[in-house]
């Protein structure tokens, strides 16, 4: 008889690890965790030697909703002798190098309840069980986590020449590039875009002839990190979203935009920095322009040559570049993984066609019975603007644990320790 799971997590980032690193405290739920890759590897094709960290190292797999768990990262440099040498560094923020080095050694120190090399093809119901087939096994799940992230997001001009010279950030063929003596056009002024443009100057691809940044935005805009900004990356903030109605959350989730999705400040400074110096002393980076407020509106190849027709919004004009190479820096979106295509007509969506997503990060389906679908990083229209980040994923698996255990594991709800307040108030002052 096949072994019944209490939940299946399938994908293995930082959010499903770290889901399981809590559950490993609960040794009376059976868990599995699926992945496709042969070991944890976290955007590879996007480290660079200057990548780093946009949140604080305490804001780890479980240190904000379990501070003495050994998956933590203090507990990651004790145990590896990196500590002393580390506190000598005097940083807030760590590489992402030294966050994927963490995000491994704890799924090592779970590998009991990991598997894999383990493609998920299909999801299905049997009776109250989930069935979830790999290419080579079948398991039975009460529950299940969707953990595998977002799709990529790419510009529909530019599908028709997807390859190993039109590619997304996030591929193979970012990480295998060759830049040499070619004309590069980067799509996208967020932080991938920024890294690939300033490494691309340090020729880490080779030396390119030219290297173009566009961006819709204005410039290359920073996070917004403020003390008082970084309080809608808090439980009690996520508590107060949750009860304001959709239209609202749209308009405020746009607006927050920057405190999620910007450059961070000290990189811009650092390579603003380099830029100037460059330009008006050392002279060695190639050829380059950063173009803001800019959007791809088609691309064609002729002769082997990318032209694409861009459309400059301050001038309201056309204009035309030529590349031998296009990098979509485009970020991605959320969509459900087509491994749950069977189970799509028992899942309700909203006008937008989004999953539907309940307060407890399960998804919203029509069958009676049992059998929870919870999702991560499917939720910031509804939860808010930190559910795709790093910042409260130890709080949201807290969530998950406490609700598929039917018990207060975990202290999830907010103690009003934020200054900021949201909720309707009628106390007199």
């Amino acid at each position: 008889m096949s072994k019944v799971y209490d939940i299946l997590g399938i994908g293995l980032g930082p959010f499903n690890l770290s889901l399981a690193a809590l559950l490993d405290q609960h040794k009376e739920l059976e868990t599995c965790f699926l992945d496709n890759k042969s070991s944890f590897s976290w955007h590879s094709e996007l480290m660079h030697s200057d990548s780093m960290m946009q949140t604080s190292y305490l804001k780890d797999l479980v240190t904000p909703v379990d501070p003495t768990s050994p998956y933590s990262f203090m507990n990651y440099l004790v145990k590896n002798d990196l500590f002393y040498g580390f506190m000598n560094t005097g940083r807030q923020n760590i590489s992402r190098v030294e966050f994927e080095g963490y995000c491994s050694w704890v799924s090592k120190q779970l590998e009991q309840s990991i598997q894999f090399n383990s493609l998920v093809e299909s999801v299905n119901r049997k009776g109250d069980l989930f069935v979830v087939k790999t290419g080579k096994e079948e398991f039975l799940s009460k529950n299940i986590c969707i953990g595998s992230g977002p799709v990529k997001n790419i510009p529909p001009c530019t599908r028709q020449w997807l390859g190993d010279r039109v590619f997304h950030a996030k591929s193979v063929e970012m990480k295998n590039a060759n830049l040499e003596g070619k004309r590069v056009l980067i799509i996208g002024g967020g932080q991938t875009g920024v890294e690939i443009l300033r490494n691309g100057l340090k020729e880490k691809w080779g030396r390119a002839e030219s290297i173009t940044l566009i961006s819709g935005r204005d410039s290359l805009q920073p996070l917004d990190e403020g003390a008082f900004t970084n309080e809608f990356f808090s439980p009690g903030y996520v508590e107060s979203f949750l009860r304001t109605s959709p239209h609202i959350k749209e308009e405020i989730v746009q607006k927050q935009l920057l405190t999620s999705d910007g450059n961070t400040p000290s990189y811009l400074s650092e390579f603003y920095k380099e830029l100037y110096l460059d330009k008006n002393y050392y002279h060695s980076f190639c050829n380059y322009q950063i173009a803001p407020m800019r959007w791809l509106d088609h691309l064609e190849c002729h002769d082997g040559l990318y032209d694409a027709t861009v459309l400059n919004k301050m001038y309201e004009t056309s204009e035309h570049y030529k590349a031998d190479i296009v990098i979509l820096a485009t970020g991605f979106r959320n969509s459900l993984p087509n491994y749950m295509r069977e189970l799509y007509s028992e899942i309700q969506f909203d006008h937008n066609e989004r999953p539907v997503i309940n307060d407890n990060y399960t998804l919203s389906t029509k069958w009676d019975g049992d059998g929870k679908i919870y999702a991560m990083n499917l939720s910031r229209h509804h939860h808010g603007i930190a559910d795709p980040q790093i910042s409260l994923m130890a709080w949201r698996s807290a969530n998950i644990v406490n609700d598929l255990s039917g018990k207060a594991s975990y202290q999830i709800l907010s103690r009003d320790s934020n200054l900021l307040k949201f909720t309707s108030n009628t106390r007199e002052i």
